[in-house]
């Protein structure tokens, strides 16, 4: 099986816990007893155990590496490398692409947020098609807060929108393509159009767009929605201790949260 890189961007400003009185990064704050990061990482057991390594971004002068480095001695991450930022970026999209280029080159890359938790075994890089290009996990949420995929009948997904309910199935953060060239690649023939960016900033899901229109294969993957816990605000995360998913529960209750593997 083809192993590859883990991109984790974690170093947004978390603007709406800092305006809830929080003082620490979002990803260190608790739910359950662990901290957002714990859960998020929980998510990528299926690719762990796979061999996929994991290189993060996080803003400079918060102690992200010390505490990242923590973390994977107590859950048995390997850490392939940290970038920390002293500045902020215009988006997930390019806070991901400091990674990609670092990345090797040839191999799968995938991209994923640091405030979600997904049920560990939902995602696994063995379900993904062999032809793909890229690869979407989504699950039927309901509301506008998420970026939507449009399916045809054979499952490929012909548009991707951020905050645009064109289809019911919404993103739930985890976007793979099928090497960081491709990522790096796609990022700069996507933004060379300045009207690419929405609202200021630049998405990854849009970018799929630009893969579509050159008839290359992009699939989705459905994920019950029971399997999925937002926490990219605080009333998500109230909302998640109060009544976390099934597989979150379980893993409250004291079972292994990511990859045993040494």
């Amino acid at each position: 099986m083809t192993t590859g890189t883990l991109a984790i961007t974690m170093a947004g400003f978390g603007r709406r816990f800092a305006q809830a009185g929080h003082t620490r990064p979002k990803y260190e704050l608790p739910a359950l007893d662990r901290p957002l990061f714990d859960w998020s990482m929980a998510g990528l057991a299926g690719f762990l155990d796979a061999g996929w390594s994991l290189r993060l971004a996080a803003r400079s002068g918060e102690g992200a590496r010390e505490f990242i480095a923590a973390r994977a001695h107590v859950r048995q991450l390997r850490v392939d490398a940290i970038i920390e930022l002293d500045q902020p970026t215009d988006g997930q999209a390019t806070t991901a692409l400091h990674l990609a280029q670092t990345a090797p080159q040839h191999l799968p890359f995938a991209v994923f947020n640091i405030d979600t938790f997904i049920a560990p075994g939902a995602l696994r890089p063995d379900a993904i098609p062999a032809d793909a290009a890229g690869w979407v996990p989504c699950c039927d949420a309901p509301g506008d807060g998420w970026s939507f995929a449009r399916v045809d009948e054979h499952g490929r997904i012909v548009e991707l929108r951020e905050k645009q309910r064109i289809a019911p199935h919404a993103t739930i953060g985890f976007y793979w393509f099928a090497s960081a060239a491709l990522y790096c690649d796609l990022y700069r023939r996507f933004f060379a159009d300045a009207a690419a960016m929405e609202q200021g900033e630049r998405y990854i899901a849009p970018m799929y767009n630009a893969l579509i229109a050159s008839g290359q294969p992009v699939h989705i993957a459905h994920v019950p929605f029971d399997a999925v816990g937002a926490l990219g605000t605080p009333a998500q995360v109230a909302a998640f201790q109060a009544d976390p998913p099934p597989a979150a529960r379980a893993l409250a209750g004291g079972e292994t949260m990511v990859s045993t593997r040494p």
